[in-house]
């Protein structure tokens, strides 16, 4: 006899529902507070409906931890894709319990688009990359801080630009404590992005990353970076895949043999997309790069800069995916002249 439960996860309580084996009894609803004796409280109830336990939940709040304990206890542990359970987000009654039941349903059915899940060292490595994001999302945000109070008190009083030593002399000599401080500040966020950089660095030497470098505009933390939110490469049957991963495609509302096509979808990570764009700004005329900043000009000239950076860093992820299945190093492959007869 197997009891499908569904668990709704919230930051200080989840809601159990736990579904027959025929889908229509629920055997129990229980809310626990979501603390490992919660948890253990969940599983301990659970194991008295049957000797196999299949669990869905949704990937919010504590689920890292959450899950390795459900499946400590032998429980089969699936984790739901809350971008396509339409079954909750559309629900007119919507509350923890009859979001519980529904994922019951949904695994019981195995209609239940899941998740993927990445490995605990990956995680871990998202971490510092997410880490590094915010530090310097917010570097950048104390310098534009910083601009604004020194224009209004008077931006003729430093000559120059504010990041160079001469402009940072210059403010600190005015005397003026807010000054000082916001420098204090973004100084002292700039030791932690260093400190950060140094650890990420290290993971540069792994082999898939050692590829990535080869490609123009990558570096070792934006090597690092492509690693980390794309996960395992191999999960990923095509390039236009992994490009649907990143938020890369366009959206499309097509009917009739009438294809429309909109905005890229913006599904996926937001730190896959801002890596890429921002390699893809980084890309020049060269020698090496000559083909790649070809393509990125041709879009330019009929969409605009911002279509084609994000045109570009779709043609980077591509390729990426192709380096990697193939373990080749970036070579740059000019298109082929068509012959005319």
């Amino acid at each position: 006899m197997t009891t499908y439960i569904g668990i709704d996860l919230h930051k200080r309580t989840q809601t159990w529902v736990a579904l027959a084996e025929n889908g229509k009894d629920i055997l129990f609803t229980k809310e626990f507070p979501v603390t490992p004796e919660g948890v253990q409280s969940g599983i301990k109830l659970s194991q008295q409906c049957a000797d196999k336990i299949v669990v869905a939940i949704e990937p919010s709040c504590g689920w890292m931890w959450v899950v390795p304990l459900l499946r400590s206890c032998g429980m089969e542990v699936h984790i739901s894709n809350p971008r396509k359970v339409k079954a909750i987000a559309d629900s007119l009654q919507k509350n923890d319990e009859n979001d519980a039941t529904t994922l019951a349903q949904l695994v019981r059915t195995g209609i239940m688009h899941e998740s993927s899940e990445a490995s605990p060292e990956t995680q871990k490595l998202r971490a510092l990359i997410r880490e590094r994001v915010f530090l310097v999302r917010m570097r950048a945000s104390m310098k534009c801080r910083l601009e604004g109070v020194v224009t209004r008190t008077g931006r003729h009083r430093i000559a120059g630009s504010l990041g160079t030593k001469k402009g940072k002399a210059a403010l600190i000599e005015s005397g003026e404590q807010e000054w000082q401080r916001s420098l204090d500040v973004i100084a002292d966020v700039g030791k932690y992005i260093t400190q950060l950089d140094h650890d990420i660095a290290c993971y540069a030497k792994e082999k898939i990353p050692t590829l990535l470098m080869t490609l123009p505009g990558v570096g070792a933390v934006t090597a690092v970076s492509l690693w980390a939110e794309v996960g395992d490469y191999a999960r990923f049957s095509s390039p236009k895949k992994v490009c649907a991963f990143a938020g890369l495609v366009p959206t499309e509302r097509s009917s009739g043999g009438v294809q429309r096509l909109g905005h890229i979808t913006r599904a996926g990570s937001p730190i896959l997309r801002y890596v890429l764009v921002e390699a893809a700004m980084r890309v020049r005329d060269t020698e090496k790069s000559s083909v790649l900043y070809q393509c990125y000009k041709t879009v330019k000239t009929t969409r605009g800069a911002m279509r084609a950076r994000v045109a570009l860093a779709r043609k980077m992820l591509s390729i990426s995916w192709y380096m990697v299945k193939k373990n080749e190093s970036y070579q740059q492959r000019f298109p082929v002249e068509k012959k005319t007869t």
